[in-house]
């Protein structure tokens, strides 16, 4: 809640929150009423949402780009929270145990998902909260008499905006669908603003999240009912929502058809631009999704995938004889839109030798990567509009990308950021991680393959099993199209070769 909000007024919306039946007010989970500070920086997923003016609650960070919390807490006008952007300017502190220190991300919210029927909702982060370890979701459900450790940056017994995030001890006394029932142990009690935080169970010294919280008597907490005596509380279990959250939270890169894995976009001999669906099993599935334009993309002279509108789907960049890049909006249906001029950079985009994309600043919209005649490495982040920013020198490897042959981008060692991998010119394999700014490290030589890398013509990236970790998909000299899996630490697996298509591969002039 709002430090400017008069308890007045706060009280009158803890009794409109009443519920008759239980007695229940809705609030936001662990204020210890011992004074409890959370010191430990393994608790740092925990989150404080401040929704504008209106009031503030308590989250907690399940990927590096996604809050959950609790839906009441986006009830705006009398309406349950609504999917789509905040009614609400939201800002959400995640990384930080003491909202008094510069540690950890502020965050603006940009996007809410409710579930259906359980009271919970997912918020997403206008970019990742890089540095900050999301929790682990548990994989068992709370039992009948085990103890749960219940967090959040609600007001305690003598502090109506605590600075410090609090914990207590209560015991799992029902369990009743999504429903958790808890006792209170010793002097904890959920109170006003703690909704929202999680309930944890440590396993092996590790917290998972079991349950966020959601009403309480409130029995103690300072602004509330003198005669409650009650601390009790009711949370909603969240260890059977994994598969939401994942296929909420996920994005697979450079997925044109919205299925969760990449897929391939190639541009024949004859200027005709098709997409190969890819499938977690076989590489390709099998199916061809021709675009319009007929043999018109015989323009194209470098082309690279990457969602650069920031809706879960990936676009088409490209840079034409001309020396003009172009965006294409992908619909999630394996189709393109028509051209939309990118306006950075003019007709100078004919100096480019090398063109990728990737997330390579963590802000959940892909970037530009690409080489120029002289040897030099650019970033151009994108805006998440279709457009691009000016570019910036990637200090890595100054003058010598001229003599890299090949270049792909994405996340190869599944922190959320992009990478790259590059073929130099003696046919080695290396990998440059992404340092989540724009900037990359050292290289890094690739073991697998030595340097038969020479042999490969056209070089792609993308998550074709789903699992989050980018993967290689290459054309060899012979018209062989084969598939690299990530190893998830900035190398690849042994390759197999992809049987749709034979050996027609290699009459391809642009991969993507």
């Amino acid at each position: 809640m709002s430090s400017k909000r008069s308890r007045a007024a706060w009280a009158a919306g803890l009794l409109a929150a009443t519920t008759a039946a239980t007695g229940l007010v809705a609030a936001s989970p662990a204020t210890a009423l011992e004074g409890t500070d959370v010191k430990d920086p393994a608790y740092a997923f925990t989150a404080k949402i401040n929704i504008a003016d209106h009031q503030a609650c308590s989250g907690v960070l399940v990927d590096p780009q996604w809050v959950l919390g609790a839906a009441d807490c986006f009830a705006d006008a009398g309406k349950p929270a609504q999917a789509g952007k905040p009614a609400r300017k939201t800002t959400v502190t995640v990384g930080r145990t003491d909202l008094t220190q510069s540690g950890g991300k502020v965050l603006d919210a940009v996007e809410l998902v409710p579930h259906a029927d359980r009271g919970v909702v997912l918020v997403k982060l206008a970019r990742r909260a890089l540095g900050v370890t999301p929790v682990k979701l548990a994989t068992r459900g709370p039992a009948a008499g085990e103890q749960l450790t219940v967090a959040g940056f609600g007001r305690t017994r003598t502090e109506w905006v605590p600075d410090r995030l609090h914990s207590g001890t209560f015991t799992v006394a029902s369990v009743n669908g999504g429903d958790v029932g808890l006792d209170s142990t010793g002097r904890s009690v959920v109170c006003q603003g703690d909704a929202g935080g999680p309930a944890l169970r440590v396993d092996n010294g590790v917290p998972e999240l079991v349950a966020v919280n959601n009403r309480s008597w409130q029995g103690g907490c300072l602004g509330a009912d003198p005669n409650e005596t009650r601390t009790g509380a009711v949370d909603k279990r969240v260890d059977d929502l994994a598969d939401w959250i994942r296929k909420t939270t996920f994005r697979a890169q450079d997925d044109l058809t919205a299925d969760g894995i990449a897929d391939l976009a190639a541009i024949w001999d004859d200027g005709s631009l098709h997409v190969y669906p890819g499938d977690a099993a076989k590489g390709l599935s099998g199916r061809t999704i021709d675009q319009a334009g007929g043999t018109t993309w015989k323009t194209v002279r470098q082309a690279a995938k990457g969602d650069f509108t920031n809706d879960g789907v990936a676009d088409l960049m490209v840079i034409d004889t001309y020396g003009s890049m172009r965006l294409y909006k992908g619909d999630g249906k394996g189709k393109f839109g028509g051209p939309v001029p990118v306006t950075e950079g003019g007709e100078t985009w004919r100096t480019v030798k090398q063109l990728t994309a990737g997330d390579f600043d963590g802000d959940g919209v892909s970037d530009v990567m690409a080489v120029d005649t002289y040897g030099y490495l650019h970033l151009y982040k994108g805006k998440g509009d279709g457009q691009i920013e000016p570019k910036v020198d990637v200090k890595t490897g100054g003058d010598t990308w001229g003599t890299v042959k090949l270049l792909a981008g994405g996340d190869f060692n599944g922190d959320g950021i992009a990478d790259l991998m590059a073929v130099w010119s003696d046919g080695t394999l290396h990998f440059y991680p992404g340092d989540g700014t724009g900037q990359l490290g050292s290289q890094v030589p690739v073991a697998f393959g030595g340097n038969t890398w020479a042999t490969v013509r056209q070089l792609t990236a993308g998550d074709y099993t789903g699992d989050g970790i980018a993967d290689l998909m290459a054309v060899d000299t012979d018209g062989n199209l084969r598939f690299y899996k990530g190893d998830g630490k900035g190398g690849v697996n042994p390759g197999t070769t992809v049987p749709f298509g034979g050996t027609t591969w290699k009459t391809m002039r642009q991969f993507a």
